[in-house]
């Protein structure tokens, strides 16, 4: 879908939601130094942020290139997996949508004059100038704007894919997580990704993820059969194969790398399932985890405050321990019988939320 569908369909939805009370996203614009033109782009914003609950949170960022196709799939996933989980797979987040202008070149990293998978090569190129827009103009616009921690994940499909691969090799300090979806890293007879994996190897990337959705391309669900294929057809898979395999060669670098394959999907249907995937392997950390709560060495009083804590560091902006986790780890300590815990995450919760707790102990009793 195009962005100005996606704008007339958001539009469209915006005068309906005053009395539905539904919120699709935001549109906005920001003039562009690098092109000398003004730039639409997509914003999703969590609840607390559209109700402005907390003026001093910040959240951490998801943006996502070609934002025009896949703003609804990505927002309504971070809306789901961070508003509506009281267990908060992911963290909450604002995301930004960035549609280009011209594809091919914008994400492309550097000029090609031939290529066997690429016939329209007098395009290819310009991922440095739209790395220079996406850091000097969006992001500067989105922080002067929007509450947002300087913690950052970057999404890309496809050109895209090789876009982020070119930022995490060049630009590495952007963003903290890169979400990389099956790229096209047979890019220049696979040159551009042997610069990767170099700079990869010669540097230090302690602190970043690399997640890599790898689709089935070839219609063979074996990738050892796969990387036996020598058809232009199979370079797309076969290439993105080769990549992972020198990716997990590389060591002491500290870049946390993950790849998952997916039989199933094809190059159009992967986006979606991979930057799911993606999301809930990066942030793994980020779920609290119930099946703790019951270990004999946890200690309520302490452990349930320091998890968030923790969380609210790295992320960037302040975590507070949600009511519905407390009131489910009292239940836990009441079906074990464990009447000591149980009176520590009451204590915690009556400190945290006085008539809140008061109201819940009362109700329970």
């Amino acid at each position: 879908m195009s962005l100005s569908n996606i704008l007339s369909v958001v539009a469209f939805l915006f005068c309906i939601q005053t009395q539905a009370q539904f919120y699709l996203g935001t549109a906005d614009s920001v003039y562009s130094n690098e092109y000398k033109e003004s730039r639409n782009f997509l914003v999703y914003l969590p609840n607390e942020v559209r109700d402005k609950k907390d003026s001093a949170a910040r959240y951490p960022v998801l943006y996502v290139l070609d934002g025009g196709s896949h703003y609804l799939s990505v927002a309504g996933m971070v809306k789901e997996l961070s508003e509506f989980a009281g267990d908060m797979m992911i963290p909450k987040m604002i995301v930004v949508c960035i549609p280009p202008y011209n594809r091919t070149n914008e994400l492309t990293p550097y000029p090609i004059a031939k290529s066997k998978l690429m016939p329209y090569t007098k395009e290819t190129g310009g991922a440095d100038r739209f790395t220079r827009f996406l850091e000097n103009d969006i992001i500067k616009y989105v922080a002067s704007k929007y509450p947002v921690s300087n913690y950052r994940t970057l999404v890309g499909h496809s050109f895209g894919g090789i876009f982020a691969l070119n930022v995490l090799a060049k630009h590495k300090k952007l963003f903290d997580n890169y979400i990389v979806i099956d790229p096209s890293t047979w890019y220049d007879d696979r040159k551009f990704s042997k610069q990767v994996l170099d700079s990869l190897t010669k540097n230090s990337y302690a602190g970043k993820s690399l997640f890599i959705g790898i689709a089935n391309t070839t219609e063979i669900e074996d990738t050892a059969e796969v990387k036996k294929q020598t058809t232009v057809y199979s370079e797309h898979e076969r290439s993105i194969l080769a990549f992972c395999t020198g990716v997990r060669t590389i060591k002491y670098n500290g870049l946390r790398f993950y790849s998952k394959y997916y039989p199933d999907d094809d190059h159009v249907s992967v986006p979606t399932i991979a930057t799911y995937d993606g999301l809930r392997t990066i942030f793994a950390k980020n779920r609290f985890s119930y099946a703790a709560v019951e270990a004999p060495s946890f200690k309520p009083e302490t452990d349930i405050a320091l998890f968030f804590e923790t969380q609210s560091k790295q992320l960037g902006y302040p975590i507070p321990v949600p009511k519905d986790v407390l009131e489910r780890c009292d239940e836990i300590y009441k079906r074990k019988k464990d009447s000591k815990r149980q009176k520590q995450v009451r204590a915690l919760y009556t400190s945290l939320y006085p008539a809140d707790a008061k109201k819940y102990i009362e109700n329970d009793n």
